[in-house]
């Protein structure tokens, strides 16, 4: 438990490297969260509580890496407010994206959680 929880901690911080010349950062962020919850499978059958954590622990170590810049320029409104949305949204995401793994339809969770992904960047960004 303690691996996924350092894998989803960290991974936000090596793909804001890539984000940053990709235009699809939701894609790409979700198949990494699919990539953590197969390892933390680790030939058990994934559960939709593991997703729930690693999806929270990413939200939340992505929530404070980019909130960085508002918390620097005095911006605490525009902290708050991305931790109180995006770390359920990760969390979530995450979840379907397990619960797909558990059902046997891994794909399609991820399908599921890469277009709810986009959905919510696209209402909220």
């Amino acid at each position: 438990m303690m691996e996924m929880g350092l894998y989803s901690a960290v991974a936000p911080l090596l793909l804001l490297l890539v984000s940053s010349v990709w235009q699809y950062p939701a894609v790409l962020e979700e198949a990494v969260k699919w990539g953590i919850i197969r390892v933390a499978a680790n030939s058990q059958q994934p559960t939709v509580m593991k997703g729930a954590v690693i999806g929270f622990v990413f939200g939340l170590s992505e929530a404070i890496l980019y909130s960085t810049n508002s918390w620097a320029s005095g911006d605490w409104n525009a902290m708050l407010y991305r931790i109180a949305l995006t770390v359920p949204m990760h969390t979530l995401t995450a979840m379907m994206t397990a619960l797909g793994m558990k059902r046997g339809v891994g794909y399609i969770g991820l399908i599921v959680a890469m277009v709810m992904h986009v959905m919510f960047n696209g209402f909220v960004g």
